[in-house]
């Protein structure tokens, strides 16, 4: 690996883990309702998703305006791969050690927040979820919730993640793409 690209993948590699771990402080100190509010949550990633983009472009301005597939690629999952790796070891840090009451706190918000839905679509939650009742759905949201916040989870979440990344890098690679001109 080239000095370019590990300048571009550390500076970006920490920006957007940045995103993530100020989102999850911000709504840890302010209102934890943050932590399952849609808007706040697709807006992280929608910048998550962006700034690799400027990776991409920071790199082929470092390398005379060239990048290859390859490049391209790299530019922009190794930023990403950081990032999840930084943003997986501070939500450990924050779920297990700092507040392990947080996750708990999480499901019983999410819980909270379908009950603003109509009786018929609670209904359907019920019977899809197979659950009987209020009580069961919130023991239920709960231990997903905390599920979530596991180790295991969050490594599926993770994974989750690099793939949807990965699907994006390839496109974004193949759109970025420009090999230097072979004769001059």
């Amino acid at each position: 690996m080239n000095e370019n690209m590990k300048k571009t993948a550390l500076n970006f590699g920490l920006i957007i883990s940045a995103v993530g771990i100020l989102f999850s402080l911000t709504a840890y100190v302010i209102d934890e309702k943050l932590f399952v509010n849609p808007i706040a949550t697709i807006l992280v990633l929608v910048i998550s998703v962006v700034l690799p983009f400027f990776a991409i472009r920071s790199y082929k301005k470092l390398n005379n305006g060239f990048a290859s597939f390859r490049e391209a690629f790299s530019a922009f999952i190794l930023p990403v791969i950081l990032s999840l790796f930084l943003n997986f070891l501070f939500n450990m840090l924050l779920h297990n050690v700092i507040d392990s009451d947080l996750s708990s706190r999480q499901g019983a918000i999410a819980f909270e927040g379908m009950m603003d839905m109509p009786d018929e679509q609670l209904e359907a939650t019920l019977s899809i979820m197979g659950l009987e009742s209020m009580d069961e759905l919130e023991s239920e949201m709960i231990k997903k919730t905390r599920e979530g916040a596991s180790i295991v989870g969050s490594l599926k979440s993770s994974a989750t993640g690099f793939i949807f990344f990965c699907f994006i890098g390839l496109i974004a690679a193949a759109v970025s793409k420009k090999n230097p001109p072979e004769f001059e």
